[in-house]
């Protein structure tokens, strides 16, 4: 074996031990972020998968038993080192202390392609609706 190959490997080998070390990180900052965000009320999760280079996110609402969205995280990014940060508007729409079916519509209203880019959103709000 030529030594290309072997420094090849070596840094394939490092670079898979670095990503799985950021994905261990990354589930236990999600699982610390759903029970901060539970102690707001009723949790709705939702994600949006990211292609190649396009960002993905991971996006937890909560809402009290009136149906008020109370309180939120999203974690956006395309690398494990995108982390949780406190969501409280979505595209210039204010979610915190609103009602989550009125802002379900407000999103809904919004055009296909933006429909798409804020699935994450949408379905933790959906999730929402169904506990409400």
């Amino acid at each position: 074996m030529s030594n290309h190959v072997l420094i090849l490997f070596g840094v394939f080998l490092v670079l898979f031990l670095l990503q799985s070390a950021g994905g261990i990180f990354q589930i236990k900052d999600y699982e610390k972020a759903v029970r901060r965000v539970n102690r707001d009320g009723a949790v709705g999760i939702g994600q949006k998968r990211g292609r190649l280079l396009s960002g993905g996110h991971i996006v937890i609402l909560a809402c009290d038993d009136g149906g008020r969205i109370t309180g939120g995280e999203a974690m956006d990014g395309i690398s494990f080192l995108a982390r949780f940060h406190p969501v409280s508007e979505v595209y210039h729409v204010r979610i915190l202390g609103r009602d989550v079916r009125e802002v379900l519509l407000e999103l809904r209203s919004m055009t296909k392609k933006k429909q798409k880019y804020y699935k994450g959103y949408i379905q933790a709000l959906e999730a929402l609706e169904m506990r409400a």
